[in-house]
């Protein structure tokens, strides 16, 4: 009996002891559900015209602060999945943070997609929006990538997405931070461990640097930056990757109510296989905007060259533009719309078919942000 009390009181102990040590750790939950309709239509044979979509993203966060002024904690993002409507991890990460800056584990953006500057978005973020989720497509005749854009983006630098990665950020200190990350192999996410180099995603030792500005003078509010980042080319299937180095700059700035800005990117060899000629990789883009209250209106440009994703597409010319507009309705409740434009010149990098398409799409969406 004496064994048994001894034991409970052990157990109680223990659980009274976890419950202090987590009333130390605050617990939030937020996200966001977006519901999106769109009429679209390009030169991709047998293209549908229009379609819904919806996305939903919930975030738990864990935050703490120690008793040496340690601040720490976690980050998790649940997603709905484009394929079989489940759920999956977007996001998930540890993080320590201090006066001396901010150490960051997991899965999530490196410090190229953090700290880059680049264009004014409003609306569903135009040139980077969710609008070319309706425009991608392969063609049927051609066999190249429709519609999508030029390695994975037109405003920040290739980077490693999502990776388990490693990332430092300095403090800002007059106006300026700075950061590095680093993910040993592109595409390895979550539980993933690549054991052979057969098994490569397609670049190892992924490093991504950065560093920007922002303040305010006289009314005029600035940010300018420059990212970069690096990997090395592995195998993926037939396809052997080049090395590459790209960079990207960009500014902004703004003046009652109104900003405006762009920003250039060389790509270098990114997305380009050993032996071919298609290995130019760059884009440049400017953009401006409004806000007055509730209400938000821009227009964008963007002009660029190089592979698409699965880089079996490259694109020899890719000019898109467009506009965006928001109204916030009610706190947390946003509606929005997008009309963008795509004239390209692709090659079908396995066949060497060449073809051109031109397409555009009209998106509204009502954002609820909690």
């Amino acid at each position: 009996m004496k064994k048994i009390l001894l034991g409970t009181t052990a157990i109680a102990a223990a659980a009274l002891y976890a419950q202090a040590a987590q009333a130390q750790i605050t617990v939030s939950l937020g996200g966001y559900t977006e519901f999106f309709g769109a009429y679209y239509d390009d030169d991709a044979a047998n293209r549908t015209s229009r379609e819904f979509q919806i996305e939903t993203e919930i975030v738990v966060r864990a935050d703490g602060k120690a008793d040496n002024g340690l601040l720490y904690g976690a980050k998790v993002e649940l997603q709905n999945s484009s394929a079989g409507g489940g759920v999956s991890t977007d996001e998930a990460s540890v993080y320590l943070s201090g006066t001396w800056g901010r150490i960051e584990l997991g899965d999530f953006d490196g410090a190229a997609d953090t700290l880059a500057i680049y264009a004014p978005l409003v609306g569903i973020e135009q040139i980077d929006g969710d609008g070319y989720d309706f425009l991608s497509a392969t063609d049927a005749t051609s066999g190249a990538l429709f519609g999508a854009q030029p390695f994975f983006g037109l405003v920040k630098a290739p980077d490693s997405g999502d990776a388990t990665k490693v990332i430092y950020l300095t403090p800002r200190f007059a106006g300026i931070q700075a950061g590095v990350s680093y993910a040993t192999q592109n595409g390895s996410e979550a539980q993933n461990v690549v054991a052979l180099k057969s098994q490569t995603p397609s670049y190892k030792d992924f490093w991504e640097f950065g560093a920007n500005y922002t303040g305010t003078f006289a009314g005029f509010s600035v940010a300018a930056g420059a990212t970069a980042t690096t990997g090395t080319g592995e195998s993926r299937a037939a396809i052997e990757l080049e090395d590459f180095f790209a960079w990207q700059a960009g500014a902004q700035v703004g003046y009652a109510g109104f900003k405006f800005g762009g920003g250039y990117i060389d790509g270098d060899d990114f997305g380009a296989a050993s032996g071919t000629a298609a290995s130019d990789a760059t884009a440049w883009h400017l953009g401006a905007s409004y806000t007055a209250g509730p209400f938000a209106v821009g227009l964008t440009y963007a002009d660029a060259e190089g592979a698409k994703a699965g880089f079996t597409t490259y694109a020899s010319d890719y000019k898109t533009y467009g506009g965006g507009v928001a109204y916030t309705i009610a706190p947390g409740l946003v509606l929005q719309g997008d009309f963008m434009y795509v004239d390209e010149d692709v090659v079908n990098l396995t066949t060497g078919t060449p073809a051109s398409n031109e397409g555009y799409v009209a998106v509204v969406s009502t954002r609820l942000n909690f």
